[in-house]
């Protein structure tokens, strides 16, 4: 999910980035250099958030990832 967000956020920093335009309408006439530095805001927080996530995984989340493991392999998850 947020990979796909991350994946916008870039796609739209090109966008913004290829304009020719100095004042974007789309954006409520902003200067294209705000834009640019909200954006690129944007996906340094959503990077730091996705970075955080995967650091600190739920008990529950080890414990399924776990018992996947031991079910793909054959063996039994407790002895």
């Amino acid at each position: 999910m947020m990979n796909k967000e991350l994946e916008e956020l870039y796609a739209e920093l090109e966008k913004v980035k290829s304009s020719n335009d100095e004042y974007l309408p789309e954006y409520g006439y902003s200067t294209k250099d705000e834009i640019v530095q909200l954006i690129e805001e944007d996906i340094k927080d959503l990077e730091e958030e996705m970075n955080n996530s995967e650091c600190f995984c739920s008990d529950d989340e080890i414990e399924m990832e776990r018992t996947s493991l031991c079910m793909s392999l054959g063996i039994s998850r407790y002895c």
